[in-house]
């Protein structure tokens, strides 16, 4: 009977020694370790000063991160990891909101950022008012079945100032070359 306890005993001791005990760390360190690694935005390659991390399409802001107590491995976050996406600011709102009605605002934005040469703040600017218009139509249920750029330059200059009217029309045109540039099979 001792001899057969001790046998238990080593058996299971041997056990123990062979399967490798990976270390566990809370999922919120592995995630501020990813923050921390993220140097570029993953969509306009703008180099980050400040980061928006998103996950599965939300972003998540430094207090959801500290609540992330779960202990995983590192098998575990090498799962999860993809689900992450470093983005500046400017494309993180962009991402997280870009369901509008009329106009393709991330696919515009990224053809100003790859094929033109603008500045940061005025592709910025572009999204801004194409956003903005998209809204004046949503409100005024502008029929999407009627959604050409002559029809909505007259509508807009029917319910804007010249300067405003001015702002959106220019960001309008720009939206045209992108079609154009589109249609042209990019």
């Amino acid at each position: 009977m001792l001899i057969c306890f001790l046998f238990k005993t080593t058996h299971r001791a041997l056990s123990l020694m062979s399967v490798t005990t990976q270390k566990k760390r809370p999922l919120s360190r592995y995630i501020k370790d990813y923050k921390h690694s993220q140097t570029h935005c993953l969509h306009c390659h703008k180099a980050l000063d400040r980061i928006s991390l998103v996950f599965n399409g939300q972003v998540i802001n430094k207090e959801s991160i500290s609540e992330m107590t779960e202990l995983i491995d590192d098998k575990t976050w090498d799962e999860l990891q993809d689900k992450f996406v470093a983005l500046c600011r400017f494309c993180s709102e962009i991402y997280c909101n870009s369901e509008t009605d009329y106009f393709d605002i991330m696919s515009f934005k990224q053809y100003l950022f790859e094929q033109t040469e603008m500045s940061h703040s005025t592709v910025r600017e572009y999204v801004v008012r194409l956003r903005r218009l998209d809204e004046l139509l949503t409100s005024s249920n502008y029929p999407v079945k009627e959604f050409t750029t002559e029809k909505i330059q007259e509508k807009l200059s029917e319910k804007l100032s010249q300067s405003a009217f001015s702002n959106y029309n220019i960001a309008l045109r720009k939206y045209e070359q992108y079609l154009s540039w589109q249609q042209g099979g990019h």
